[in-house]
């Protein structure tokens, strides 16, 4: 009979070798804080432990929460060898196995749903709510960021190990459905239970963001760098968030200066890196900053890079770069392999909108300003099924206002900024009144 070990959350895990569970710890506590590199700690754990049902979920998690397509087959083959494994998977192996099966098989949204059921069985499985939490955010599932981790939270205590990842994720969840004073206040609790918590920063960061409260962000993000500067999967995005502050201020040569320092793909660079270098650079574009050789290099990596139809959050930023480059060919197969991604399992709602908005996109970038506003406007209220967060997703706004602004259509860029400043109004009155605990 197979003995039974526990993870430091108290999940049974199918396997006799302490060792393997001891190399599993450290991947999932990389993996919860987005540090570096938990699937090296992992990779010669499973060459030698093949078996390992639990290490090769966790690495086929690791490998799928990166939502880069190029790492689906190995994810997909980490599945297969866990549902092969001469080890019988105990039941919260076998949930998982399922839930990881269906997005190894391209359907994300299946996956999220079975991961949603485990976690009501599991819900101290710290691993499965980290994905689920993923998933949430790139199917658009705003509430859900929030809600799914309030289910798990009164399983927990403070004294838990790994209690602060959880008050991490439920910050951010707070902060996607407008509740800014609480997500800030979880946000930095979480921080100070465990400053490496990459996401706790980016919490809080999204807060400032959200409350126009740019100078509290840059000291936010700068008191905490050393923290996810470097050795973080985190650190192409925080640096993305104070670049946005950067700019917001008016600083765009310090946000430029981010940009070719930290945001400008490495070797390294995974698709959600190459999505936020797009971002940018497309928002130096609405503002007459010259990018255009920065563009030729991180067209050339999307080339390389693009799994066209995996994601359409992916897909959309990619079709921006290419468009932005020029490159009219590359972006018109990237939006045909959109449209074709609609058929696939649970992809519709996604491609309702990135069809629009790659198109809408494209067009800004030839030029033809009227048409990406006919193309843009009508989604604007229905963009969320795209990914991504509020802030990510603000882009399609930008690009309104300013194809209406070159369009001429002064009565849309009059509404716009109308519906705007009445947001943001909303936002600074939740604004705490105190000084920031980090100021």
């Amino acid at each position: 009979m197979t003995a039974t070990l526990r993870d430091a959350h108290g999940q049974a895990l199918s396997t006799t070798d302490r060792a393997s569970l001891a190399a599993y710890e450290h991947a999932l506590d990389l993996f919860h804080s987005f540090r570096t590199d938990p699937v090296a700690v992992l990779t010669p754990v499973l060459e030698r432990d093949p078996g390992f049902v639990s290490g090769q979920l966790l690495m086929a998690g690791m490998l799928l929460g990166s939502f880069d397509g190029q790492l689906h087959g190995m994810a997909k083959a980490c599945v297969d060898a866990a549902a092969a494994s001469p080890q019988k998977a105990n039941e919260r192996e076998q949930s998982l196995l399922a839930a990881l099966g269906a997005w190894s098989g391209g359907d994300v949204l299946r996956a999220n749903q079975l991961l949603g059921r485990h976690l009501i069985d599991h819900p101290r499985d710290l691993f499965a709510l980290q994905l689920a939490h993923l998933g949430d955010l790139f199917l658009g599932h705003s509430f859900m960021l929030r809600d799914r981790v309030a289910r798990s939270l009164t399983q927990w205590s403070a004294e838990d190990k790994g209690y602060g990842y959880l008050l991490g994720m439920h910050a951010f969840g707070l902060e996607e459905c407008n509740e800014y004073a609480r997500a800030e206040s979880v946000g930095g609790r979480a921080w100070e239970l465990q400053p490496h918590d990459s996401w706790a920063v980016h919490a809080v960061a999204h807060v400032c963001e959200m409350q126009g409260r740019t100078a509290d962000g840059i000291r936010w993000l700068k008191a905490t760098q050393r923290h996810w500067a470097t050795d973080s999967g985190m650190a192409v995005h925080n640096h993305w968030h104070l670049a946005l502050m950067h700019m917001a201020h008016g600083d765009m040569d310090a946000a430029l200066a981010l940009y070719d320092a930290t945001v400008a793909p490495a070797p390294e660079a995974i698709a959600l890196n190459l999505d936020d270098a797009s971002a940018l650079l497309w928002r130096f574009g609405l503002r007459g900053v010259d990018v255009s050789q920065h563009w030729q290099a991180l067209a050339a990596r999307w080339r390389l890079q693009a799994a066209w139809g995996s994601h359409a959050f992916n897909d959309v930023h990619a079709v921006m770069a290419l468009a932005a480059a020029g490159d009219e060919g590359a972006s018109n197969a990237g939006i045909a392999a959109i449209a074709d991604a609609a058929w696939r399992p649970g992809a519709q709602a996604a491609a309702a909108v990135a069809l629009p908005a790659a198109r809408g996109l494209q067009a800004f970038a030839a030029g033809r300003y009227a048409r990406c506003v006919e193309l843009l406007l009508p989604v604007l209220a229905t963009s969320s099924p795209l990914g991504g967060s509020h802030a990510q997703r603000d882009l399609l706004h930008l690009t309104v206002i300013e194809a209406a602004s070159r369009a001429g259509d002064r009565a849309l860029v009059r509404a716009m900024a109308d519906e705007r400043a009445a947001r943001k109004a909303a936002t600074a009155r939740s604004a705490r009144t105190e000084d920031p605990a980090y100021a």
